[in-house]
């Protein structure tokens, strides 16, 4: 994990609704807030250690790590394990950890089928996980149905004193700044304001799209840990890529960062008698066009390999069973993404190139992705950095979780609440603001 975590206003602290108060500018106090991150961020990588190895691994001296550990344990951050015998020095160890039993990520993920949420602990581990089926894909109903979810997360987590932040995410043209949706097409989406819809909630709310979330659960908590320049490429309902370049999550000028529906696959790609609808664009090459999970399965169901109502999920099982038409489908969505997959690889040479979305319901397939991938590729190695998902099961609460982690181990000072330490709160200070000016917590 290699994340910048500087704290000037251009690192990867994707934008928000509630904004967290930055650390101060200069001075001791933010020195300590910085050297605080450093200890959390140093535990959520290594795991459970003594304190000495914090040290060579951060660069703090003993006596600032005392300090900083002891103000860690009161906020309920990390917690003291048992001694161990032994070690170098063969004196006892006293090793610290992340304290996983207090603090609670909500994470909302907003599909064009279901609403996932969950709950992660500081060490990013899913401890509820509930997808609600939408029963009216309205918008309003989408949003009610997220709202009773969300309260029933604040429930689960312990109540709101709990609760660290929420990050809610979904597909399409998201603008974090203003925690608004712009674009989704799928869902028939324009200009939501999504953080405010949710409603107000005590703590940060973070907004963005679902696949740079997902880009930002990597870099935290699966397969792009040991990177610091990643692209998640995600090809399911929707297709995108979140760029993860040089420890910086990108966002662009427009908040578009990464929008690849019409990224090119050219002509040679194409097969013209091939059944299936244009792109909304108007051409026929487009990423989305020939390989989201809906432009397959319109052309399975258009060309009889399935019913006509049929999922996505009953395509890759008649392939399974040894449909050869299904079968040829999908190896062939999965070429084309291969296809992208040398683009995006070729234009920003990043450290790894993951993968995720329905794409890897055909892990089978994977070997032909890379080969395509090679074909096209200026320097056909490159296709061997090309990895599915390390994220497993729970990856929609992970992606959406992600942006309010992110947030925590870039500042954990300013996303605590000031009573986790009950009185005496010492200088390590900066309540969190909800974005209107007033302390969380205050009346």
């Amino acid at each position: 994990m290699n994340l910048d975590a500087s704290g000037d206003g251009h690192a990867i602290v994707p934008g928000h609704a509630h904004r967290l108060d930055p650390a101060p500018v200069g001075g001791l106090e933010s020195l300590r807030r910085r050297n605080t991150a450093q200890v959390a961020r140093a535990l959520l990588q290594l795991g459970a250690s003594a304190r000495a190895e914090i040290a060579r691994t951060t660069g703090l001296s003993a006596t600032s790590l005392t300090k900083i550990t002891a103000y860690m344990i009161r906020m309920r951050v990390i917690r003291e394990l048992a001694v161990v015998m032994g070690g170098d020095t063969g004196r006892p160890r006293v090793p610290v950890a992340l304290d996983t039993s207090h603090h609670r990520f909500i994470g909302l993920h907003i599909g064009l089928r279901r609403t996932t949420g969950g709950l992660l602990d500081l060490a990013g581990n899913v401890v509820v996980e509930h997808a609600v089926t939408h029963r009216r894909p309205t918008r309003s109903g989408i949003l009610a149905e997220a709202r009773d979810l969300h309260t029933e997360l604040v429930a689960a987590a312990g109540g709101a004193d709990r609760v660290l932040g929420t990050g809610i995410v979904t597909g399409g043209r998201v603008d974090p700044a203003r925690g608004v949706v712009v674009e989704h097409p799928l869902l028939g989406w324009r200009d939501v304001p999504l953080v405010t819809e949710i409603g107000p909630a005590g703590h940060p709310v973070l907004v963005d799209s679902s696949v740079r979330g997902l880009a930002l659960a990597e870099t935290y908590l699966g397969a792009a840990r040991d990177t610091s320049s990643s692209v998640f490429l995600f090809i399911g309902n929707i297709v995108g890529a979140g760029l993860m370049i040089d420890g910086r999550l990108r966002k662009g000028h427009d908040a578009a960062a990464g929008t690849i529906d019409h990224l090119s696959l050219g002509t040679d790609a194409l097969d013209a008698d091939a059944p299936g609808e244009r792109c909304r664009c108007g051409r026929r090459d487009c990423l989305a066009a020939l390989a989201s999970d809906v432009a397959v399965l319109a052309r399975a169901r258009s060309a009889g390999i399935v019913r006509p109502h049929a999922s996505f999920e009953s395509l890759v099982k008649k392939s399974r069973t040894g449909d050869p038409a299904a079968t040829d489908l999908l190896r062939t969505r999965a070429e084309l993404a291969g296809v992208a997959a040398a683009t995006l690889l070729d234009l920003l040479d990043p450290d790894l190139l993951v993968l995720g979305g329905g794409l890897l319901q055909t892990p089978e397939h994977l070997g032909a992705l890379r080969s395509a991938a090679a074909r096209r590729l200026t320097r056909p190695d490159a296709a061997d950095r090309i990895v599915p998902t390390g994220l497993g099961a729970g990856s929609l609460v992970r992606g959406s979780a992600s942006l309010v982690l992110h947030a925590f181990f870039t500042d954990p000072v300013g996303m605590l609440p000031a009573h986790s330490a009950g009185a005496g709160r010492p200088s390590l200070t900066g309540a969190a603001s909800d974005g209107y000016g007033r302390a969380r917590g205050s009346a």
